[in-house]
């Protein structure tokens, strides 16, 4: 979660009268992560890299957006 988002939920959850964990749960409740969601993230934890950084995961944008493009390219070349 972004800090000002935490900021945010724990700002709920003081004037609720409710703890984090308690509002987090009630979040969870009313909006359960979508199907995708979770498959996207247990796929990430099979392979590894659930804990990429953003860093990491910009290189990876990046590198999979040079390679669609050289096959592109390729393509259009023929």
């Amino acid at each position: 979660m972004p800090p000002e988002m935490a900021k945010q939920a724990e700002r709920l959850g003081k004037k609720n009268g409710r703890t984090m964990s308690e509002l987090l749960e009630y979040i969870r409740e009313i909006a359960p992560t979508p199907p995708a969601y979770k498959a996207i993230r247990e796929e990430a934890s099979r392979k590894g890299t659930e804990k990429l950084t953003m860093r990491q995961i910009d290189r990876e944008v990046a590198a999979a957006r040079r390679e669609r493009t050289t096959k592109r390219s390729k393509r259009s070349s023929k």
